[in-house]
């Protein structure tokens, strides 16, 4: 599985690792949990994992189609502990098996994501 990051998550992800040095480490632990999601891996039960993720409040799909899912997902970071304030907003391509990071934001600056980049990303799949 690839995973790629847009420009504005760069920028994003450089601003809050000043505030919170775990971030990197966060990251890669989201990487490990979405390859989860999305590929085979013996002995373990993908679509248990993906139960348990979607029908609590750690992810939620945005947009769907035949060839994309889009989802917003709760970020654990070891600098915030047990607050979950960190929102990470990704697709993955089927075909491809490509995860990209949209958007990256934390809940005490802003409450939702940014529908229209998300849209402008979707829409030049």
């Amino acid at each position: 599985m690839n995973f790629s990051r847009q420009p504005e998550f760069e920028k994003e992800q450089k601003k809050l690792e000043k505030k919170w040095r775990s971030l990197p480490e966060d990251l890669q632990k989201a990487e490990d949990v979405i390859r989860s999601l999305y590929i085979e891996i013996p002995g373990f039960n993908r679509e248990e994992a993906r139960k348990n993720l979607f029908t609590g409040k750690r992810a939620a799909i945005l947009k769907q189609d035949s060839h994309y899912e889009a989802v917003k997902m709760r970020l654990d970071c070891a600098s915030l502990g047990s607050k979950s304030a960190l929102r990470l907003i990704f697709t993955y391509v089927y075909n491809g098996e490509t995860c990209t990071f949209i958007e990256l934001f934390s809940k005490t600056d802003k409450e939702r994501e940014d529908s229209q980049r998300l849209q402008r990303f979707i829409d030049s799949l």
